[in-house]
């Protein structure tokens, strides 16, 4: 069988070892199912196609990626995708891409280079991929922000760990947004540092 995981993973712009960590699993485990040596459990084989944004169907050889990235994507819309940065998006022109937010711009696997504004329709793949659900739809401006009381907040950094530690819900405090932590974000940073959702209670 013609097994895609090292396929699957490098288009997901991961190593082994994060791939690894991720899934619960050894190095050298990842490693075998990338070269065919072994096979995963149904269990792995599942949260390995939600972690690399394809189906179960691709990784087993029994569908192409354009098939895959169809069945799964989730439009991102434009204003958000600052809170991607250092992510994977996929767009039906270009295929794979990495959205850098600190450059404005998305690098293709072909390394075509393309501002965020000329990138044309990209999608994500909920809820496996690493960004909350909420920055899918199209980010609080920043005049909104004061009549908002709770709000989904997305960093934007190259930081992988540190947008998975700051991001979540916040209340507004004066010149900041702050979370029940006391973790703040400051107005004067917005679609900077980070950018803002809207909550279904304020809606």
């Amino acid at each position: 069988m013609d097994h895609r995981f090292k396929e699957a993973r490098i288009r997901a712009g991961m190593t082994a070892t994060a791939a690894a960590k991720a899934l619960g699993v050894s190095q050298t485990t990842v490693s075998n199912w990338d070269l065919g040596r072994k096979q995963p459990s149904l269990e792995l084989l599942c949260k390995a196609a939600d972690l690399y944004g394809v189906t179960t169907d691709y990784l087993l050889g029994r569908e192409g990626i354009a098939e895959s990235a169809a069945a799964n994507t989730v439009r991102i819309a434009q204003e958000a995708l600052p809170a991607f940065h250092g992510g994977p998006v996929w767009s039906s022109v270009y295929g794979w891409g990495l959205v850098d937010a600190i450059g404005n711009k998305v690098v293709f696997a072909d390394q075509t280079m393309l501002p965020l504004s000329d990138a044309g329709e990209l999608s994500a793949f909920p809820p496996a991929f690493s960004v909350g659900y909420h920055s899918l739809q199209p980010p609080i401006s920043r005049q909104q922000l004061d009549q908002i009381s709770m709000m989904w907040v997305e960093p934007i950094s190259p930081d992988s760990f540190a947008r998975k530690e700051l991001r979540g819900w916040y209340r507004l405090h004066g010149s900041c947004v702050e979370n029940e932590y006391g973790q703040r974000f400051y107005l004067d940073t917005y679609g900077a540092k980070w950018l803002a959702f809207e909550t279904e209670l304020d809606k």
